[in-house]
């Protein structure tokens, strides 16, 4: 890179590299990289790994990154979390729980999700089960018909991103999830044709990621939702960011 482009590779250069190799599946190859770098892995490289290792279900590299962060960034909750999720898709319910356990005895808390949506210059914000806005009703009842619509389309919930094993009550839980409940009130209130904008102060969900991307094609409308890692445009049943996130 130095050679052809005249950039020197900085520690951020080898960070994209290793989230790029583990995003692809070569964990293996992403480890080696992190292993020869010159330079010491910070926490954002850890989590790199550590994100891929969630992907692609590899507990042992990703318990691995997760030690190294908990050093280096005792009080970031998003890692915590993002362990519990690796657990929690393979079913891992004990480590789950034991997960949630340690971080109440570190003082850890986890960051309460909240999206945003701007109408007729008004912010409005929602939590997951929102009961507190005006028209929670008529949003509750669009969520539904909405949910009646997704199944048909095919969609199943990813019910393996709540941490608890009731499966009934699981997929209760996502279909209230903030971001979900701002893009409703989006489409009951901003004009047709009109895109929703939506904004949400952590990584949005697996669950919340597909079912979008069905309510775009249902309802024919461009959503554009901005998470804490990327801006997401959801068009015609489809991702911009090609579900890598």
């Amino acid at each position: 890179m130095g050679q052809e482009y005249g950039i020197t590779a900085k520690p951020q250069h080898y960070t994209c590299m290793i989230d790029l190799l583990g995003r692809a599946g070569s964990l293996e190859e992403a480890r080696a990289l992190m292993r020869n770098m010159p330079f010491e892995p910070d926490a954002a490289t850890w989590g790199a790994l550590l994100g891929a290792s969630r992907i692609h279900g590899n507990t042992k590299l990703g318990e691995e990154a997760a030690e190294k962060i908990f050093e280096m960034e005792p009080d970031n909750s998003g890692m915590y979390v993002l362990l519990s999720n690796l657990y929690a898709d393979l079913g891992r319910w004990s480590d789950v729980k034991k997960m949630r356990l340690f971080m109440r005895d570190k003082g850890v808390q986890k960051v309460p999700g909240y999206s945003w949506i701007e109408v007729q210059n008004k912010i409005h914000t929602f939590s997951v089960g929102d009961s507190v806005h005006p028209d929670k009703d008529r949003i509750y009842a669009l969520l539904e018909y909405l949910d009646q619509r997704l199944k048909k389309e095919g969609y199943i919930s990813a019910t393996k991103m709540v941490l608890h094993d009731v499966e009934e009550e699981k997929e209760h839980m996502l279909k209230y999830h903030s971001e979900k409940i701002a893009v409703a009130y989006g489409i009951l209130t901003m004009p047709a044709g009109r895109p929703i904008r939506v904004i949400k102060n952590l990584r949005v969900c697996e669950d919340c990621h597909n079912a979008i991307k069905y309510i775009s094609k249902i309802v024919g409308r461009l959503i554009i939702l901005r998470d804490s890692t990327r801006f997401h445009h959801f068009n015609c049943g489809s991702c911009s960011c090609g579900d890598y996130w």
